[in-house]
């Protein structure tokens, strides 16, 4: 429904004018009226409405300065000037204001509605026209970082070379990109995918386009320019101006890291490619600042990096695989050598830190280590998922790590795990050979069992044997099969007619004096005594 206000100072005329047409029918409604020019300022600013009929002399304020001031504060509001006076001047000054709706007392009931379905329609086209802009604005902002960052990759990735092409896109993104150098930086989030494992991709993504915002409002304070998404949790960001030298470009930097800590709480390193001077350079720089970034795996988080051409290209490519210290990890994790395995660790890293090894070649390289160590375990029939997950991914998992001390620390933790569950594989293999060996004495400590026949019954050697069951029964083979017959003895002597020697036969001693100086060790008196104290 169109919204109408009717301001006359003479109320027949309001009366007549509401009354006279069935305005529903033509989708019109008057929502207000008033009878000067102050009360329907008011009446206007709190109803908004599409269209005012106003009379030009009313007190206190006429028509046409309530016009003045509708136009001024309400620049969509439609006028209509009815008046009895057909002055020139009247007609001029209300042109002037762009009012072109000017009619004379008395109106016809049909001029009017005419007059009124006609500006009806305007405004209903109008309106659906800014609703269809507002549509395309809303489709265009909610998509505006994609369609950024497609245009800042077209740039890096040097797939253009008509950089007249570039400043139309660019003009027509609203970006500016004016001077005559140009910068590219990599602005990485520190700790991104630990930060937001758990998160929703929504609330990811809300945390990248906060620290794209933020470096991007300090880009276009000091120069020109954008910054986009990369393929790639980090940010490609682009600087333009006359002059950008290593120090201006370091000082915004800097800017960026403060701004993005004290209004996200967080922290971001940035990869910073050469200075050029053409924009179908800009491939190179873009490498160049990734290159650099990599390198925040030995510089640490809250770093800036400037590209530095490798003295000696070669020197990482000529890193190869640690296949002694797999074995040597391999080896401590199955007979447990937790020094060992530190020790081995630590060599591996130091190498890495020592040749500046590539990060990704130092993520190949761990995840490996990791593969072949879990697989060497369940080799071993031991279930590797208790510790690592069914769904081990090493690679994915290692890319989480920014720094090398960090993945270092990781390292050291999952091949410690493994450890622990070799240890932990081996105390109930330990508990299952015992608990046999034990069953079987029970059952046979009457005859004249060894050490090397029990090792038999459990298929392991009589060395093995008497190691692990020290370990697990805290004595050895030999105390506690003694003990348990001297346990079976004490029951026998209390027995109506037992005799000591007989109870020796019958608890597996065929020496009658060994079993009683065994007796008294154990329960501190002889057969005999005990049997008469019983």
């Amino acid at each position: 429904m169109i919204k109408m206000v009717l301001v006359d100072d003479e109320p027949t005329i309001r009366i007549g004018i509401r009354t006279s047409i069935d305005w529903e029918v033509f989708g019109l409604e008057f929502v207000g009226e008033a009878a000067n020019g102050v009360d329907a300022l008011t009446v206007c600013m709190q109803l908004k409405p599409h269209i005012v009929l106003t009379d030009i002399r009313m007190p206190f304020m006429d028509g046409l300065e309530l016009s003045r001031q509708l136009r001024e504060k309400l620049p969509d509001t439609r006028i209509v000037i009815l008046s009895g006076h057909e002055e020139f001047s009247y007609a001029k000054e209300a042109l002037s204001l762009g009012i072109q709706e000017y009619l004379l007392k008395p109106v016809g009931a049909e001029e009017l509605s005419s007059l009124l379905v006609r500006l009806r329609e305007e405004i209903r086209q109008d309106e659906a026209v800014k609703r269809s802009q507002l549509s395309r604005d809303h489709v265009f902002n909610e998509n505006y970082p994609k369609i950024k960052s497609d245009f800042i990759h077209l740039i890096v990735r040097g797939s253009t070379a008509d950089p007249s092409s570039v400043y139309e896109k660019a003009e027509s993104l609203q970006v500016k990109l004016i001077g005559r150098q140009y910068s590219v930086l990599a602005i990485d989030i520190d700790d991104f995918a630990l930060m937001t494992e758990n998160l929703p991709a929504s609330q990811r993504e809300l945390i990248r386009f906060s620290v794209m915002n933020v470096s991007e409002e300090l880009v276009l304070s000091a120069a020109s320019g954008l910054v986009g998404y990369s393929e790639f949790d980090h940010l490609i960001g682009l600087v333009c101006g006359d002059t950008l030298s290593s120090t201006f470009i370091e000082g915004l930097c800097k800017e960026i890291q403060h701004n993005v800590k004290k209004y996200l709480k967080l922290s971001v390193s940035v990869g910073i490619g050469r200075t050029r001077n053409r924009m179908t350079d800009l491939g190179e720089a873009y490498a160049e600042a990734f290159s650099a970034l990599k390198t925040k795996i030995y510089k640490g988080r809250d770093s800036l990096i400037h590209y530095r051409e490798p003295k000696e290209p070669a020197q990482a490519q000529a890193v190869l695989y640690p296949s002694n210290e797999e074995k040597v990890i391999t080896g401590c994790i199955k007979t447990l050598d937790t020094a060992g395995l530190n020790e081995a660790i630590h060599q591996i890293f130091e190498r890495f830190l020592a040749l500046q090894v590539d990060a990704e070649k130092i993520r190949s390289i761990c995840g490996r280590l990791l593969l072949v160590s879990a697989s060497s375990i369940a080799e071993m029939g031991i279930d590797t998922a208790k510790v690592i997950g069914a769904d081990f991914h090493p690679y994915r998992e290692i890319e989480r790590f920014d720094t090398l001390e960090d993945l270092r620390e990781w390292m050291g933790e999952m091949l410690f795990r493994l450890t622990t569950l070799v240890q932990e594989s081996k105390n109930d293999k330990f508990k299952g050979i015992i608990k046999t060996a034990i069953r079987y004495m029970e059952e046979h400590y009457r005859e004249d069992i060894s050490q090397a026949d029990v090792a038999a019954v459990v298929y392991v050697t009589p060395n093995y044997l008497s190691r692990v069951f020290k370990e697990e029964m805290g004595v050895n083979f030999i105390e506690w099969l003694n003990r348990y017959r001297i346990e079976k003895a004490k029951t026998f002597l209390t027995e109506p007619g037992a005799k000591t020697s007989t109870v020796a036969e019958q608890v597996g001693f065929s020496d009658y004096k060994y079993f009683s100086h065994i007796f008294k060790r154990f329960i501190g008196c002889s057969p005999k005594e005990y049997k008469e104290f019983r």
